[in-house]
Order: C-alpha cells, then structure tokens, then sequence
C-alpha cells in the first residue's frame, strides 16, 4: 500500500512540474510577444495589429494608416507585400482586400531543393525571427507545434483548429458573424519548419 501511495504521489509530482513547465514557457512567450516591436494578434477571429483592429475588405488607404506604406505590389497591382513585415494581402476584383497573409517562415525553391538533398540549411525566418503571434491568447511561432497549440485553447475554452480537407496540410477553423459572414483563420505546415503561413480571409478567392 505505502509503495502504491509513493507511486501515486510520483505521477502527481511529474504532472504538475509539467503543467509548471507549461505555463512558465508561455509566460515567457506572452513576455517577449509584449516587448515585440509588430504584434500581430487574433481575437474570436478579429485581427489586431499593435492593438489596432483591422479589418478585411477595406482600400488600401485603409491599411496605409495601420501598416504604413513599405510595400512591393505585383502580380497585376493584386498583391501586396509589406517589406518591413511579415504580411502580404490580396486584392479582389472590387479592389478591396480580401484576405491577409502572415508569414511564419519564408523560403524559396532553392531552399526546398537542399531540404530535398537530405542536406541542413540554416536559412532564417523572413521577418518574425522569433516572434510569437497570439491567437486568442495563446502565443504561436514557427515552430509551434499544432497539437500541442490545440490542447492550451482547449484548456482555456477557446476554438480548436481542425483538418478541414483531407490530404491538405493545414488546419482551419471558421467564425460565423452579422458583420462578416464567413471568416477564417487558416493555418498551413510547413516543409522546413512547423508552421509556414497564417492566413486572414473572409471566404472569397484566395492567392499565394
């Protein structure tokens, strides 16, 4: 029986330097996401940039008075890539932006070419580096990894992301309001990193 008490009084022990373990890694990300100089952050599926709400659909005159003006535009003036953050948007045919995107981690075809060499490559992260983003509450970088992501919302109550299309590497979930009536959050994996990109769409057409 004592041996059965010791055992127990063990696994308890194990647990909850675990959950310590937990919860002080996380306030150190929620430490260093405060200090960050670009905070991007999604609230029940509304997207804050420095505090500030941005909203989808608007001109870009709009995002010019949130984000700035350093930008590249391309591919026929639809795309829109911030070169002092880690943020691309698309344009509809309304000229209105219809979804953003926040890159996590940024690689090109060279890249993939010696990942395919089984060969290591320590290419940094575009803009982030390690920065974290906070999805309602719950920071998340690059290399999150999306199981364990799912668990801490869980536990706070929050919406889980869930495998939408069979096959596709990548997690979603939806939010249903007045306002908007489709938005979502869809987080894709990456090939040489957990996570690739987060995008902020309101269920139009999308491009990469």
């Amino acid at each position: 029986m004592k041996k059965i008490f010791i055992l127990f009084c063990a696994i308890m022990c194990t647990q909850c330097n675990g959950q310590n373990k937990e919860a002080n890694s996380i306030k150190n990300q929620l430490k260093h996401f405060n200090n960050q100089q670009h905070r991007l952050e999604f609230k029940e599926e509304k997207l804050f940039y420095n505090n500030q709400h941005v909203k989808l659909d608007q001109n870009m005159a709009y995002y010019e008075a949130i984000f700035g003006k350093d930008y590249l535009v391309n591919d026929r003036g639809r795309i829109i890539d911030y070169k002092n953050l880690p943020i691309s948007m698309n344009k509809g045919i309304d000229d209105q932006v219809d979804n953003i995107r926040i890159e996590l981690y940024y690689y090109n075809q060279e890249m993939l070419n010696h990942k395919s060499d089984n060969e290591t490559w320590g290419f940094p992260p575009k803009i982030l580096g390690n920065d974290y983003i906070l999805i309602d509450g719950v920071p998340l970088n690059k290399d999150t990894d999306i199981e364990i992501f799912n668990k801490i919302l869980a536990k706070t109550k929050k919406r889980t992301f869930t495998q939408k299309f069979e096959g596709v590497p990548a997690v979603e979930r939806e939010y249903l309001s007045i306002e908007s009536p489709l938005e979502n959050i869809h987080i894709s994996f990456g090939e040489l990193s957990n996570l690739d990109f987060i995008m902020y769409s309101d269920g139009a057409t999308t491009s990469d």
